[in-house]
């Protein structure tokens, strides 16, 4: 896939919103397409996302859907079916944490593009805007689990 249609899949991410084209070319060429086939795991529950793991080849990774679907499963069960536009992972970036969840690859497949943890900590570091809209998703997140609580 051409760098300038992952930016453009970029630019519809909400922890990208507002982002320069010049800083979403950025993060477009830190990450990678990744492609799964139908019913290949993505990322474990439980997974830990630091240590040796966090510098393999395949990563630690924030994947943002390009095509096909991705279905998160919690406890052996299905909750959320993800399409193109939508993201998974960026928790595990963000705070270093194990996967809160499994993620499959759906019927058709899945391409991602995936962003490894080492490049979005460079490029947090090097291009600080990013955490403007990644702080927005993140406040509008708690915001919404309070709501539900009440």
């Amino acid at each position: 896939m051409k760098a300038d249609r992952i930016v453009t899949a970029l630019s519809a991410v909400d922890l990208f919103a507002g982002l320069s084209p010049r800083v979403l070319g950025r993060i477009a060429d830190a990450g990678h397409v990744a492609e799964f086939e139908a019913g290949a795991d993505v990322v474990h529950a439980g997974e830990p996302v630091s240590g040796f793991r966090a510098f393999s080849p395949k990563g630690v990774e924030m994947h943002v859907i390009l095509s096909g679907q991705a279905v998160v499963v919690v406890n052996g069960r299905t909750v959320d079916t993800l399409g193109p536009g939508e993201y998974f992972g960026e928790l595990s970036l963000i705070d270093g944490q194990p996967r809160s969840a499994d993620v499959v690859a759906g019927d058709g497949g899945l391409s991602t593009f995936a962003l490894p943890r080492w490049s979005f900590d460079e490029l947090l570091t090097s291009h600080p805007e990013i955490t403007i809209p990644i702080l927005r998703v993140v406040a509008a997140r708690l915001r919404r689990a309070e709501a539900a609580l009440d």
